[in-house]
């Protein structure tokens, strides 16, 4: 119930309070400053999905998805009309999928990683093949700050509901609970079986939760999803995946408890929210 309050609680503070917040404190630029910004809802998901929570590429047309904590341990495929095309069901259990990252070879990534109470100790992503009957591969890792299980209200940074795939690793973006310390910390590790203990690589003060993230095709942008905000953050060629380049801040509160972001083309993201309804962010250089 405390978490459904905070979770209310930051959305509705998103909704009226837009950007505010993080261009004081975090140096983020507003995005309509630098772009044009479209933001359309392009249809709803069929019934039969639910929660959905993460986002990836099975075609050009066609996408993955898959549904929130004790929801079927099943991927659902879908297109831009939202019709549900093709269910998957894996030998898996879903204790808390949170989101979809996708590599070069077609292999997709579950992030069974969702810690609400900062107390789970078996973090893990799965690496499976959706089109084949290949057995899931196992990632595990572990916070090596992380001491306590749970950590004082204040230290609340370990749950986590993004992540995505770059060169030959995975970018994790967590959600931190702690009322008055809100930070993302960004980890990584390669993107092959193992067990990993892992340090924050980077950290930055946002007013929002993360629930989803994404990396632009060309490699030059990322977005993280929050509650009535989409981060955009730019990236240089020689920088790799940091807070460090310039950073802008998008007001998307129309689009509701959005859990889902993917690029799907250049400039073009699509979000998803948890009633099922679909949305389509398209940026212009001005």
């Amino acid at each position: 119930m405390l978490i459904k309050l905070f979770t209310l609680y930051v959305y509705l503070q998103a909704a009226l309070c837009g950007c505010s917040a993080d261009k004081r404190h975090s140096g983020f630029t507003s995005l309509r400053q630098d772009y044009k910004v479209r933001i359309q809802k392009i249809g709803r998901l069929d019934s039969h999905i639910l929660e959905s929570s993460g986002l990836a590429q099975a075609s050009d047309s066609t996408f993955w998805t898959h549904g929130d904590s004790g929801t079927p341990g099943v991927l659902y495929l879908f297109n831009l009309k939202g019709e549900l095309l093709r269910t998957v069901a894996l030998p898996l259990s879903n204790q808390d999928w949170e989101d979809l990252a996708q590599d070069r070879q077609g292999n997709v990534y579950i992030g069974d990683f969702g810690n609400n109470t900062n107390t789970r100790k078996n973090l893990r992503v799965y690496r499976v093949q959706p089109e084949t009957t290949a057995l899931p591969d196992t990632i595990r890792f572990s916070y090596a700050e992380q001491a306590a299980f749970p950590p004082p209200l204040k230290q609340r940074h370990y749950d986590l509901e993004a992540f995505f795939f770059a060169g030959d690793s995975l970018y994790l973006f967590t959600k931190s609970l702690a009322l008055h310390a809100r930070t993302t910390q960004l980890y990584t590790f390669p993107a092959v079986p193992g067990t990993y203990a892992v340090a924050a690589q980077d950290i930055l003060r946002l007013q929002s939760p993360v629930t989803a993230a994404d990396i632009a095709p060309a490699q030059n942008q990322f977005a993280l999803l929050g509650y009535g905000r989409l981060y955009l953050f730019q990236l240089s060629p020689d920088a790799g995946v940091s807070f460090g380049g310039k950073r802008y801040c998008l007001p998307v509160g129309r689009t509701g408890q959005a859990e889902a972001v993917l690029y799907v083309g250049p400039g073009k993201l699509l979000l998803l929210n948890e009633n099922r309804k679909m949305y389509l962010i398209t940026i212009h250089k001005r």
